[in-house]
């Protein structure tokens, strides 16, 4: 029987890893769109800022290191790719 929750608790941690990537990728996604918008509402950008902050603060506390790193890869790559190379002018090609 030992052996079973040991497996269920490997499992456990892949998804609970794979759940945080996710996670981090959907924030940084999410705080992007909201920096990017039109209309520039100073008291959404502090309230999204402000709750990103807050919930690293408490995954730094409660999570795991491996964990923790997971969810910052996510959000790293979300700001990475969609805040760089998604806004980035791509140059025009001559004819």
């Amino acid at each position: 029987m030992s052996t079973f929750y040991d497996a269920v608790g490997i499992v456990g941690i892949l998804v609970q890893i794979l759940g945080l990537l996710l996670f981090g990728v959907t924030t940084g996604w999410f705080t992007l769109y909201v920096i990017n918008q039109p209309e520039k509402n100073w008291q959404l950008l502090g309230i999204v800022y402000s709750v990103f902050l807050i919930f690293s603060a408490f995954m730094v506390k409660y999570l795991t290191p491996g964990a923790f790193g997971t969810f910052l890869a996510g959000a790293a790559g979300a700001l990475i790719y969609w805040g760089l190379i998604k806004t980035r002018n791509k140059p025009e090609k001559k004819k």
